[in-house]
């Protein structure tokens, strides 16, 4: 693959090639690079690379043939940055739900213990002192490369990323070394983007694969197909978490009420921290702000990375202690005459979460505004419909307010005919209480004049609504002051809509 060129930038979009670029021709759902190699080449592009035969394409500069366009991109790019990965300790957690909150409470506990921190997710990318919006879960393999990069020119410590299915099976951090994997779990999910569950399980697998020999995995043993992911890799170093039997390290003494949860961490065996010391059996007191059981096991995850890197016990209760939250996961946006709640409910397990945490709750009605996840298939909005339905009793739920959300989402978000109709028969059948709107501002105006005193409105649902707090707060000025709780201590306020606004 090495030509004796001096590449001045790495690309696999023929609009940004500039003189001394290499294109990597990438064959993609939509569109294939392939077309666009002689663009490429007419805006300065000095090698090709691509799986097509280069026989077939007569050109004038070098045109390499390679087995996976997407690896080659994540390679040259890595090479290009100059490996940036390997200067940074690279903790990679993956799984369907937890990712985006489990890898702020890490960044929290390195940040607290004093080191300088990169977080890479859903929700932004933070590089040191700088931050930035964000949309994937995992960046490109493009952006990726050049936050690593950026990192490293920050000095940063400890680089901590989330890991989705799409990430893994698009290649775009084949090229990252990750130091240490944590699971969170895995439930079903991207039904639209795997063959099988099983297919989707084996792609989870790939990061821990992945990992150098003495490495740590850190597996959630009360998931049953946590262990599978290390089965074939004796080498590693494996932490169990959880609450059941499996697990070296467990929770105890648990008190989980409406303001937040408090329990014993206990480590049940001794490890060696990447810095060659031992780390005993102990146990710490944890108290955390946030609510929620999946919460638990969130911060299970997050300690035990802290340990493992040396951190103090009590850095990390302090860290744990202070964390606020994160943006649309359980947020609590208003909560005066009655209470809003908002939350990147997107599959089966993230609305259990969400359930089994206002299950602990005081409230009189229960409004629920969900958005339909569009773009995704009718099987996923079924199976979210449903569990919509199983809890609508048990909660008392008043009414389900269904959108499209048609006035907010992308075209790749579009709810189609059979999407709503699966998941409004869904809660039909159940005798759930549910009309459809195909605005958000709809469903979210009428949510907001029905609640009453003491009443609770759930937001719910995936991209589209993500535009749902900037919605409510339109349709509550006049009508009373919004008090807005700090939803994480990092020093910025992060708003949908691209915008980072540092304080």
């Amino acid at each position: 693959m090495h030509l004796d060129i001096d590449i001045k930038g790495v690309t696999c979009d023929s609009r940004k090639v500039k003189p001394g670029f290499a294109f990597v021709a990438i064959k993609g759902e939509r569109e294939d690079g392939n077309d666009y190699i002689r663009e490429a080449i007419t805006n300065g592009a000095s090698v090709i690379y691509t799986e097509a035969n280069p026989e077939d394409l007569p050109l004038n500069v070098p045109v390499i043939r390679v087995q996976n366009s997407r690896a080659v991109l994540g390679r040259l790019l890595s090479r290009f940055y100059g490996f940036p990965s390997e200067k940074l300790n690279m903790i990679g957690v993956t799984g369907t739900n937890g990712k985006t909150t489990t890898t702020f409470m890490i960044e929290n506990i390195f940040r607290r213990a004093g080191y300088s921190t990169g977080l890479i997710g859903t929700v932004m990318v933070k590089a040191g002192d700088n931050y930035y919006p964000h949309g994937l879960t995992t960046p490109d393999s493009e952006e990726l490369q050049k936050y690593l990069a950026e990192m490293v020119d920050q000095g940063v410590y400890a680089a901590v990323m989330e890991v989705s299915s799409h990430g893994l099976k698009y290649r775009r951090v084949d090229s990252v070394r990750f130091n240490t994997a944590v699971h969170t779990n895995i439930t079903h999910d991207h039904l639209d983007a795997h063959s099988s569950f099983e297919e989707y399980v084996s792609t989870k697998k790939r990061l821990f694969n992945m990992l150098p020999p003495g490495a740590a995995a850190i597996i959630n043993t009360d998931d049953p197909h946590g262990l599978e992911l290390v089965r074939d890799n004796p080498k590693l170093l494996i932490l169990t978490y959880g609450l059941g039997a499996k697990a070296s390290i467990t929770a105890s003494s648990i008190d989980v009420n409406s303001l937040g949860i408090s329990y014993t961490y206990c480590l049940q065996r001794s490890f060696t921290s990447v810095m060659g010391s031992d780390v005993e059996p102990q146990e710490i007191p944890i108290n955390l702000t946030v609510p929620g059981k999946h919460n638990i096991y969130n911060s299970l995850a997050a300690a035990t990375v802290g340990l493992l890197y040396g951190v103090e016990p009590k850095v990390v209760q302090s860290a744990l202690k202070n964390f606020k939250g994160v943006w649309r996961r359980m947020q609590v946006i208003y909560q005066e005459d009655f209470t809003v709640i908002d939350d990147f409910s997107h599959n089966p397990g993230s609305y259990e979460a969400a359930f089994e945490t206002v299950q602990t709750m005081d409230y009189n009605n229960l409004y629920i505004v969900n958005a339909i996840r569009g773009g995704r298939g009718e099987e996923i909005n079924s199976i979210n419909a449903s569990v919509i339905s199983s809890w609508a009793n048990l909660l008392d739920v008043k009414e389900v307010l269904v959108t499209s959300s048609e006035d907010v989402v992308e075209e790749s978000d579009r709810v189609t005919a059979g999407e709503r109709e699966a998941f409004m028969s869904e809660l039909k059948k159940a005798g759930v209480k549910a009309r459809h709107y195909d605005l958000l501002e709809q469903a979210v105006e009428e949510a907001v004049s029905k609640a009453g005193k003491g009443d609770l409105v759930l937001l719910m649902g995936a991209q589209g609504m993500n535009r749902g707090q900037d919605v409510f707060r339109d349709k509550m000025d006049g009508r009373s002051r919004i008090r807005r709780r700090d939803i994480t201590d990092l020093p910025f306020e992060y708003h949908h809509g691209n915008t980072i606004n540092p304080s």
